[in-house]
């Protein structure tokens, strides 16, 4: 088997910052704490830490597209972010459609037991593991 490495998802907001993680080899997506967005110098410090510490190879944000696919403000954060992110990481940034992940999520939430509520940690970080989970699927 191949392995790619482990590979960090973001699902940047306003409030919160979604993560999840994939294993070594792609296969399984295990969500993370989310991170409060207090600023994007303290955020990026964090994720540096996180990236170091646990190997991560590569990172994915979800890209927050309006319904037709085009871009608005939201989107421009991200791109705002993922800039400066790129000149403090030597890794792949990669952009991914996120359309209706929160969406998704809050509904699968609404679902879970608190059992499952620990294991995904916030509605954020379930959010950045569909993403994650949609994105080795397509890779």
């Amino acid at each position: 088997m191949v392995t790619r490495g482990k590979i960090l998802a973001l699902d940047y907001g306003a409030k919160n910052i979604g993560i999840a993680c994939s294993d070594d080899l792609g296969l399984t997506v295990s969500p993370l704490p989310s991170l409060p967005n207090r600023g994007k110098k303290a955020l990026i410090q964090r994720l540096k830490t996180m990236v170091r510490e646990s190997g991560i190879q590569e990172i994915v944000l979800g890209m927050p597209l309006n319904m037709d696919g085009s871009s608005g403000d939201a989107v421009k954060k991200v791109e705002n972010f993922i800039d400066a992110l790129g000149l403090e990481l030597c890794l792949p940034i990669n952009r991914f459609d996120e359309r209706l992940s929160t969406v998704e999520a809050l509904e699968i939430w609404k679902e879970m037991n608190a059992r499952q509520h620990n294991k995904y940690r916030t509605v954020d970080s379930l959010a950045a593991a569909l993403i994650l989970e949609r994105y080795l699927k397509e890779a």
